[in-house]
């Protein structure tokens, strides 16, 4: 009975931080690179110069479109949007708002390199973070 509690424990740990984890790990700037749709095609983004911008503070944050410049800044363009995020059944889960229309995405993966979002829809969004290009 022991083991099962402390099996139990050691789950619930490593699921908590892995999802800390996570979440600090997606603010930042990404660049898309890869859309698979739910009928299984692709759309491969080999160079943008758009990305988007993760900030996060407590539970909540929020999702620009930046383009960088010339002089190591950023552009923003469209409006912002707004976000919570929760842990829900073991998931990493955020809750965004645009206007009136809200939608959810599931952190499948989260790493200083790699980010993946599944949507509600069955989209699935790979993120590579953003490098600056030395040439610009």
């Amino acid at each position: 009975m022991k083991k099962i509690i402390y099996l139990i424990l050691v789950s619930v740990v490593i699921s908590c931080t892995s999802n800390e984890d996570k979440i600090k790990a997606v603010e930042g700037y990404w660049n898309i690179e890869q859309v698979l749709m739910p009928d299984g095609s692709e759309r491969e983004f080999p160079f943008s110069n758009h990305m988007d911008h993760f900030e996060i503070d407590g539970y909540k944050g929020v999702k620009n479109r930046v383009s960088p410049t010339y002089d190591g800044g950023f552009i923003s363009y469209g409006n912002p949007i707004y976000f919570e995020w929760e842990e829900k059944d073991g998931d990493l889960r955020l809750t965004f708002q645009e206007g009136e229309a809200s939608y959810k995405q599931t952190v499948e993966k989260a790493t200083k390199e790699t980010l993946v979002l599944l949507h509600e829809n069955g989209t699935r969004y790979t993120y590579k973070t953003y490098t600056p290009n030395e040439e610009q």
